[in-house]
């Protein structure tokens, strides 16, 4: 099973997909990769390097080939959690003003999950929340990117939780109960 964790920065997306890997003994992966392009992403996240809104659509298409890989090796064994994937390019470039076609043509060879699960959170908790600030760590586009990924999660049935007031633990929780209603349906 491919389950893929979606939300901006701060919603606790990271240690929720962590934590399930963790109690479903998955292997556990992220977005930007690890790969030579996923590092070059990252230096273009931290402002380091100016580039085109479109340039760096292509690249995170270009890093997810590469991860794709990576994730359909690790699924012949296990299951595979994923902290970010297809959805944060379109909610993220799309909110940029790259065009969502685009976004989707240069990712069509993107892995289709079994399970997203979306991280909600109230914007002024997730910037308190972040410690490292990338190029998109502003508020009005937070909120922007967060109502695309509630449109997005609207047409492609994701499971949605709202971590706002709620403790780490609570979240897991209903992040188990959520996984658990749907594997016993697979």
């Amino acid at each position: 099973m491919f389950i893929v964790f979606e939300g901006i920065d701060g919603s606790g997306k990271t240690t929720q997909s962590k934590l399930l890997a963790e109690k479903i003994k998955a292997f556990w992966t992220y977005e930007p990769s690890n790969s030579d392009v996923g590092k070059f992403i990252r230096e273009i996240l931290s402002g380091n390097i100016k580039v085109d809104d479109k340039t760096l659509a292509l690249l995170f298409a270009a890093d997810r080939v590469e991860h794709t890989k990576l994730i359909k090796e690790k699924l012949k064994e296990k299951d595979v959690v994923c902290d970010r994937y297809l959805y944060s390019s379109i909610a993220y470039q799309s909110v940029a003003g790259v065009d969502e076609d685009f976004i989707n043509s240069i990712n069509k060879y993107a892995l289709k999950p079994d399970i997203v699960f979306l991280l909600i959170v109230d914007i002024e908790v997730a910037l308190k929340r972040v410690k490292t600030k990338d190029i998109f760590e502003k508020k009005d586009f937070l909120m922007k990117v967060q109502d695309k990924y509630l449109e997005l999660a609207e047409k492609y049935n994701f499971i949605v939780i709202d971590t706002t007031n709620k403790s780490i633990k609570d979240v897991h929780k209903e992040i188990l109960e959520q996984y658990n209603k749907v594997y016993k349906q697979s």
